[in-house]
């Protein structure tokens, strides 16, 4: 079952990938940036719990889907901070 969920993640990914990529080269479409997102942060639930008995290639596939997610989570958790404290203005 850990095999099929790896592979699943693995596909959400790469067609997610593909869209950011379509994005960039082509023209922007809203829809295609919300696919993409949402598939990122499918591939981060999907991947499998760790076990013991992982190789360094599944370490590897593990760090690389969930790069994107751990980004977009920065990202919000930065945006939270900034605007944490909404009266005091923005502080460099």
């Amino acid at each position: 079952m850990n095999n099929f969920r790896m592979f699943l993640s693995l596909s959400v990914y790469l067609m997610s990938t593909y869209f950011v990529i379509d994005l960039i080269i082509y023209t922007f479409d809203w829809i295609l940036l919300l696919v993409s997102i949402v598939g990122f942060v499918f591939a981060h639930y999907l991947w499998p719990p760790k076990c013991d008995n992982e190789s360094v290639w599944y370490d590897l596939l593990e760090i690389v889907i969930e790069l994107p997610f751990r980004a977009m989570a920065l990202f919000i958790r930065g945006l939270a901070k900034l605007f944490k404290h909404g009266d005091s203005g923005i502080d460099f």
